[in-house]
């Protein structure tokens, strides 16, 4: 509620917001309401009215099925980088109402000229910090500056360093701050338990298989690491004791899709991956 309402009378905002929220319809719904109540009757190569920017292609995944699911009868496209781009552009040139996307492929549609920002209405940064922790903020910037003056913009994030704050000055207009996590140092969703383990990198392997093999109950574990070396190292590592596989943004998509497939379906228990890579993945039954 604290991010719906100010949100359905269009004000420009600021919220800081932890995954798991609720955040994608809190901000989705206001938006697609108002889409649907001002759509003018639809054409081909129709310009997006709003445009969503994510720092991962799995998170800009999850915010365009969450829109989908919401309204079936908009249009709406999904746009990132890992997978043909021919494909994309034949979806824009059907007319959608709604991008979601990463900033780098924004930027290539842009440029191509298969992608035109100049109707959109909406605009949602969502996890600004994580897009300035992959190095997107020269994209963001850019893509900001496409748009039309007079446009609601939306920007979440967890925290709240430099950089986002001098974007929040740069392009928001007079934003209402909406903050969800307060001076708590408690970050996590609800139902979430976290606790600390010391341990030397020499043990971390065994440190990790004995949690896993009791708290695990056998059922699904994720392993989230720094570095894409990190989590094949581990991954590999671990593979005598458990099942386990890795994942991270060097992967090709189809590679991604079908090791994330797989541990949906339960085909291995242990998934470690870079934290980063890992955002906005919708995994069910995750046990620790």
């Amino acid at each position: 509620r604290a991010v719906l309402e100010p949100a359905m009378a269009g004000r420009d905002m600021i919220g800081r917001a932890i995954t798991g929220s609720g955040k994608t319809l809190a901000f989705g719904i206001p938006i697609l309401d108002k889409i649907i109540r001002n759509r003018s009757p639809r054409r081909q190569r129709r310009s997006p009215s709003a445009l969503v920017l994510a720092p991962t292609r799995e998170l800009a995944r999850q915010v365009q099925k969450e829109f989908k699911e919401s309204a079936p009868n908009l249009s709406s496209a999904c746009l990132y980088g890992g997978v043909p781009i021919t494909n994309q552009i034949r979806s824009l040139g059907m007319g959608i109402d709604i991008a979601v996307g990463t900033p780098g492929r924004i930027i290539d549609l842009v440029e191509r000229g298969a992608l035109n920002l100049s109707e959109v209405k909406f605009v949602v940064l969502d996890e600004a910090d994580q897009m300035l922790a992959v190095g997107f903020q020269e994209d963001v910037e850019r893509i900001l500056n496409y748009l039309p003056e007079e446009r609601q913009c939306m920007l979440f994030s967890a925290t709240m360093p430099s950089w986002v704050n001098e974007l929040s000055r740069k392009y928001l207009n007079k934003p209402v701050v909406v903050d969800l996590v307060g001076d708590s140092h408690q970050k996590l969703a609800d139902g979430i338990s976290l606790f600390s383990i010391v341990s030397s990198n020499s043990g971390k392997e065994n440190t990790l298989s004995s949690l896993i093999s009791t708290y695990g109950q056998g059922g699904k574990s994720i392993i989230f690491t720094r570095t894409k070396k990190d989590a094949e190292e581990l991954s590999r590592s671990m593979g005598g004791a458990l099942s386990s596989k890795a994942l991270h943004g060097n992967m090709q998509q189809f590679q991604r899709d079908k090791t994330l497939a797989a541990f949906r379906d339960g085909r291995f228990n242990v998934l470690v991956a870079t934290d980063v890579a890992a955002r906005g993945l919708d995994i069910p039954n995750v046990d620790l």
